[in-house]
C-alpha cells in the first residue's frame, strides 16, 4: 500500500522522503533482491528529484553552494544510512550546504548550513550543482551515525555495480591521510571514527543488509566471510558471485531478498549449481537480523553449519560491539580457523 519510491518522490516532500527511507533499505524485498540496473535506476530518480530540489535552492544564493551530507548522497546516488539522529538539529532536513566557518554562515529559509573544518573535496553533478565527494560526504556523516552504519555506508559507496561505484579503500585512505594533516591545526568531527571504520568497510558489496549480516558473524567470534567470493563452474565456465563465503570449508552466506517471480528460476538454478559444486548454502532474510535473539539465532546457525564441515562443535561468543571490532579489541581471525 506505501507504492514505489518514485511514487514517493512524486507526492511527497523530501523530509518525508529522508525520515523513511531507510525502511525501504529494510524492505529486502525492494532494495537487496532487486537486480543491480534496478537499483541503480531508483536511485537515479531519486538523484534527479534531489537535482531539481537544489538546483530550485541555488537560484536564491549569490554564490553556488556545496551541498553535503544527507544532500550530498542523494546527488552522488548512494543508499542511505540510517540515522542516529536526525542530520540537521530538531529534524531539520532542508538541503544542505557545507560552510567553513561561522563567517560563512548566512541564515536563508530553505538551506540549512553545516558549518565543518575539515578538507572540503567537491563535484560537479550534472553540470549543475556541486556537493562534497563521497569520502569527504563519508566523514561528514559519521557524527550523525552509529559504528555500523558508518561501515554500512562506506560500503555503499564501493558497490559491485560499476553504476553504483563512488570510490574505492584506497580513495578513502588518501582522503584520510589529507585530514590527517588538517587535524595537527586543528579538530575535525569525525576523523578518529572513520579512521576506526576503514578496518572493517568491504569493497563490491551488493546492498546494505548483507554488510550489516557481515558485520554481525563478526561479532559473534565467526570472523568476516569473504565479500562477493567468486565461484566458477569447472565444466560450463559459468561465473557465479556468492554474497559472502567461507572458501576453506565452501560455506555460502547468501542474503536472500529475490522473492520476484522472474527470478525464482535462476535462484532454483543456481542453488542448483552450488549444490553440485559441493557448496553449503546458508539463506539469511531479514527476520534473521530484526532483534538481537535473532542475530544471535543466525550466528548460531552459521556456527552449525561450520561445525559440521570441520567435524567439531564451533562456539559463538558474546557479540563484541561495532566500535570494539573497529578498535581492533579481538583475534586476527577466527577461533575455528585453528582447526583447519
Amino acid at each position: 500500500g506505501c507504492g514505489t519510491l518514485w511514487e514517493m518522490v512524486q507526492l511527497s516532500t523530501f523530509p518525508q522522503i529522508y525520515r523513511h527511507w531507510w525502511h525501504w533499505a529494510e524492505w529486502h524485498a525492494w532494495v537487496a533482491g532487486m537486480t543491480e540496473s534496478k537499483q541503480a535506476k531508483q536511485l537515479r530518480e531519486v538523484r534527479d528529484a534531489m537535482l531539481r530540489r537544489c538546483v530550485e535552492a541555488q537560484s536564491k544564493l549569490r554564490f553556488p553552494p556545496v551541498f553535503c551530507r544527507m544532500t550530498a548522497l542523494g546527488l552522488l546516488e548512494v543508499e542511505l544510512p540510517r540515522l542516529m539522529r536526525c542530520s540537521g538539529s530538531d529534524g531539520d532536513m532542508r538541503p544542505e550546504r557545507v560552510v567553513a566557518g561561522q563567517n560563512a554562515h548566512h541564515a536563508l529559509a530553505g538551506i540549512h548550513d553545516v558549518q565543518w573544518s575539515g578538507l572540503i573535496q567537491t563535484q560537479v553533478v550534472a553540470d549543475a550543482v556541486c556537493c562534497t565527494t563521497a569520502e569527504c560526504t563519508w566523514v561528514m556523516m559519521a557524527p550523525v551515525l552509529s559504528m555500523l552504519e558508518l561501515v554500512v555506508l562506506g560500503d555503499s559507496m564501493m558497490r559491485r555495480d560499476a553504476a553504483l561505484k563512488r570510490t574505492s579503500i584506497a580513495g578513502f585512505e588518501q582522503y584520510l591521510d589529507q585530514l590527517r594533516e588538517r587535524c595537527k591545526r586543528t579538530k575535525v568531527k569525525g576523523f578518529r571514527a572513520c579512521c576506526k571504520a576503514l578496518k572493517l568497510i568491504r569493497e563490491n558489496t551488493d546492498s546494505s543488509m548483507e554488510s550489516r549480516v557481515r558485520v554481525t558473524l563478526d561479532q559473534y567470534g565467526l570472523g568476516v566471510p569473504n565479500v562477493n567470493h567468486p565461484v566458477v563452474h569447472p565444466i560450463t565456465g559459468r561465473m557465479l558471485y556468492l554474497d559472502m563465503a567461507y572458501p576453506e570449508l565452501k560455506i555460502a552466506v547468501e542474503y536472500d531478498g529475490r522473492f520476484h517471480a522472474d527470478q525464482w528460476e535462476a535462484d532454483v538454478e543456481r542453488r542448483r549449481i552450488l549444490d553440485e559444486l559441493g557448496w553449503d548454502v546458508i539463506q539469511v532474510t531479514a527476520s534473521d537480523m530484526r532483534t538481537e535473539g535473532d542475530r544471535h539465532a543466525l550466528a548460531m546457525r552459521v556456527a552449525q553449519h561450520i561445525g559440521i564441515r570441520l567435524g567439531r562443535k564451533v562456539r559463538v561468543r558474546a557479540p563484541l560491539a561495532v566500535e570494539q571490532l573497529a578498535d581492533g579489541r579481538r583475534a586476527p581471525e577466527a577461533a575455528w580457523k585453528r582447526w583447519l
